[in-house]
């Protein structure tokens, strides 16, 4: 079956897949797991994903996401599947960038895009997470699955050992999973999954793509079928493809009728009909160009705005404390933190998205010997702010927040 379109469905839930390029490891020790799960705490509260559990292991992992419901009141809206694909490049480009400058090598650290299978939650749910959690036994990392320190098993016996944040980030949906529990335990409950539901669950996942009762399947396979009818921004042409369709038919069955009477007028008719085609689709190809050069002449002017100008911007610690100065750039596709290049932090790639609005989002990535900073802004107006995460071996995570206090011109 193809890849399932990214969409909201109400009541399913997603299994992500990632692995490692040619199988190699994703994760060498805890600071690589700590990191990946302070970048997924990150990206799920950006994009408002529910995570209801994880499983990260050496070569590979797993998520069991469901999308935020659309802000229209409607069961289908073909744009939310933006919103999981973005979350998913956003985590696992980040984790590279990070992983890449830890170790000293380069290109992709994962080997393709994400898989992902659609699973209907009512019924399933709490055999997902069981599913999940049972990874690292059945691979051998682990004797028992309770006591792997890499997954989310231990959120659901509420024994968390990486603290209050990582709890916060999934505890309403660990919450509403073990409701669905009724007097059993849940160690209990996933130490009862058979080896024949496993292997049921893994065969469907991995060649149907869809998990759940008929009358599930058969609603996902409609709703995608909608959404590949109505891919955005082709809704229009659509249309007009079929009011063309139906001039053709028409005009068709009245040549015909003139041909017969022995006209030859058909011959002529079709000559204007093809020009007049010719003519619509040339106009509508230049004025989607007009369109799009205007588009660009203003996103270059914004991205020239921000490239021209050291900011001067105020760090502002979120816990209290000292505030400090930094001057930051953007030179050269490079993203430049005067302070922290002194503290051994490299200059970075940096990403960049304007919006409809004019205003302009920036992400990047600094790494260091044992360290990573994880900035993340916004300009608009002439002003820049936005958050810079700082970890470091050995040190307390240290978060900010930055306004930019003035600039000038390089």
């Amino acid at each position: 079956m193809p890849r399932l379109p990214r969409i909201y469905i109400e009541n399913a839930v997603y299994f992500v897949t990632c692995r490692g390029e040619h199988n190699e490891d994703i994760f060498k020790d805890k600071e690589d797991y700590r990191m990946f799960l302070e970048l997924l705490n990150k990206y799920q509260e950006q994009y408002g994903i529910k995570i209801f559990a994880y499983c990260l292991m050496p070569d590979h992992l797993h998520l069991l996401l469901e999308m935020d419901k659309p802000a229209k009141d409607i069961a289908f809206q073909p744009n939310r599947s933006v919103d999981m694909s973005d979350f998913m490049r956003g985590l696992n480009n980040n984790y590279t960038k990070y992983f890449n400058g830890r170790y000293g090598r380069k290109g992709h650290l994962f080997r393709e895009r994400f898989k992902s299978a659609m699973v209907e939650k009512n019924s399933y749910l709490l055999k997902m997470t069981a599913y999940l959690h049972l990874n690292p036994e059945t691979l051998n990392l682990t004797a028992d699955a309770r006591q792997y320190p890499y997954s989310s098993y231990q959120l659901y016996l509420h024994n968390d050992q990486f603290g209050q944040n990582s709890r916060g980030l999934m505890k309403a949906a660990v919450e509403e999973a073990l409701s669905l529990l009724k007097s059993q335990g849940y160690a209990d409950y996933v130490s009862g999954l058979s080896v024949d539901e496993r292997e049921f669950i893994h065969k469907r996942i991995n060649r149907g793509g869809i998990l759940g009762n008929e009358d599930f399947v058969s609603r996902v396979r409609s709703e995608v079928r909608a959404y590949q009818a109505q891919v955005p921004g082709q809704k229009y042409e659509a249309n007009g493809r079929k009011s063309y369709r139906l001039v053709f038919v028409t005009a068709g069955a009245v040549l015909v009728v003139i041909a017969a009477a022995g006209g030859i007028y058909l011959l002529s008719v079709k000559k204007n009909l093809s020009e007049t085609n010719k003519q619509i689709k040339k106009l509508e190809i230049m004025n989607k160009e007009a369109d799009r050069s205007e588009v660009r002449k203003g996103e270059n002017k914004i991205s020239e705005e921000l490239r021209s100008a050291q900011w001067e911007v105020r760090l502002v610690p979120v816990s209290g404390g000292r505030e400090n100065a930094d001057t930051l750039s953007f030179r050269n596709g490079k993203f430049i933190s005067s302070k922290l290049i002194s503290f051994g932090f490299s200059d970075s790639n940096y990403s960049q998205v304007i919006e409809s609005n004019g205003k302009l989002t920036w992400e990047t990535m600094q790494t260091a010997s044992g360290g990573i900073a994880s900035w993340r802004g916004e300009m608009e107006n002439g002003r820049l702010r936005g958050t810079l995460s700082l970890r470091q071996e050995g040190k307390e995570p240290e978060d900010f927040s930055f306004v930019s206090t003035g600039y000038s011109k390089q």
